[in-house]
């Protein structure tokens, strides 16, 4: 069976983050109001990445830098 190609690297320090202050990417994804699967896929790079505005929303709503969570230092 082949493994789908990630169109993103996954944000695994984000779910990191997730992990630790107890929120599932399910109630993220109602609060943001996406579908749980979407973001799923997002957060693991097998679908669109975030836009603009989704990381912005996420930053403020939990109080992070987006370039802690989001930005790949390797290619910036």
């Amino acid at each position: 069976m082949q493994s789908k190609k990630r169109s993103h690297e996954p944000y695994n320090k984000f779910k990191i983050l997730l992990k630790e202050i107890n929120l599932t990417q399910a109630e993220l994804a109602k609060i943001l109001k996406m579908d749980r699967v979407t973001l799923n896929k997002k957060i693991n790079g097998h679908g669109p990445d975030f836009s603009g505005s989704e990381i912005r929303s996420i930053c403020l709503l939990l109080k992070i830098s987006s370039d802690a969570y989001f930005i790949d230092h390797k290619v910036s």
